[in-house]
């Protein structure tokens, strides 16, 4: 038979010295008192689940909106203050929090997506509206806050909820109509013709205009040939010259060049009768055109940026926002 001696730790030679004594009795005691609340190692002790990565939840710390508004101020003043004197007058209550929503990150830090509106010191001024995700002490500004081995972004659903924008921001009947239906929905879209994510959405909606009852356009170019674009269909809404038409064409067939001119000139070989005021070269068409609306497209650029909106698609569907194209949604949002 095989013996497995197992030599015993050192402290039950110390609990055999003491059991000969009256300090044993002592020591025990004091071990029988502290047994009801000893838990063993391998006993889970409960605790409140973790709200996953990125979760928006109910916030454990809270946004220290003061220092937030101050710093913004102070990053304003030094910012815009040596361009335009009137912004060294800016002060926290010029800074107002319309939205925010806090991101717990694996149970270890809490960050907030802000919407900020700004009221800058200047008479007349349009509110600007920025968005940022910063800590709970308002002092520290982060960028992408992402999940190392899958890239999510998470905080984008937090960013995406403080984003939209309410309908009713909007100027009245802002866009231009290019479509009257028999559907039952409002459609907005503000895009750039180039943009291959406002592309394949213009093709949803395309497939589905039975549903919609009025469907407006707004441009928002995002370099110099979609703005040549937008141009072009300026003149066609002032013009009223086969504007739906025209618009299927800038988001279906036109080649997506780099050259301005070479946009003009597919415009002008595709629809000749449109171009009368144009003269008779791309050059002369470009000249034409930019005097007549470069200024309208900056005034409409301006006004999409002051309400936040920096990229397309971006969708108004009733009452509903939808930022970037998502079949889905847009079909949820028109039943």
């Amino acid at each position: 038979m095989i013996h497995t001696h197992i030599e015993k730790p050192e402290i039950f030679s110390i609990l055999h010295h003491f059991s000969s004594c009256w300090a044993a009795m002592i020591f025990w005691m004091l071990i029988l008192c502290l047994l009801p609340n000893l838990v063993s190692a391998d006993t889970q002790t409960l605790k409140p689940a973790d709200p996953q990565p990125g979760q928006i939840a109910t916030p454990l710390a809270a946004l220290d909106e003061a220092a937030l508004k101050a710093g913004i101020a102070h990053r304003l003043r030094t910012a815009r203050g040596g361009r335009d004197e009137r912004f060294r007058q800016m002060t926290s209550d010029h800074i107002f929090i319309e939205k925010k929503v806090p991101v717990h990150l694996n149970g270890a830090l809490t960050v907030f997506a802000v919407k900020l509106r700004i009221m800058a010191p200047v008479p007349d001024a349009s509110p600007e509206f920025i968005t940022l995700v910063v800590d709970d002490t308002g002092t520290r500004q982060f960028g992408g806050i992402q999940d190392l081995s899958t890239g999510t972004d998470l905080a984008k659903g937090a960013v995406d909820q403080v984003q939209a924008v309410e309908i009713s921001d909007l100027p009245t009947e802002f866009g231009k109509l290019i479509y009257t239906g028999t559907g039952s929905h409002t459609l907005i879209i503000i895009s750039d013709p180039f943009c291959s994510h406002c592309r394949k959405a213009w093709e949803f909606i395309k497939l589905n205009l039975d549903r919609i009852h009025t469907l407006r356009i707004a441009h928002l170019p995002l370099n110099q040939s979609a703005e040549t674009a937008g141009l072009v269909m300026a003149e066609v809404f002032r013009r009223q010259f086969k504007v739906f038409d025209i618009v299927d064409f800038t988001y279906t067939e036109l080649n997506p060049s780099s050259d301005p001119l070479d946009i003009l000139k597919q415009y002008m070989e595709t629809f000749p009768d449109m171009t009368q005021n144009w003269g008779p070269t791309p050059e002369t068409a470009l000249t034409y055109l930019t005097g007549q609306f470069l200024s309208q497209i900056k005034a409409d650029q301006q006004t999409l940026r002051t309400l936040g909106i920096h990229s397309t698609p971006v969708f108004f569907v009733n009452q509903a926002f939808i930022k970037g194209f998502n079949a889905q949604k847009m079909e949820a949002a028109m039943p």
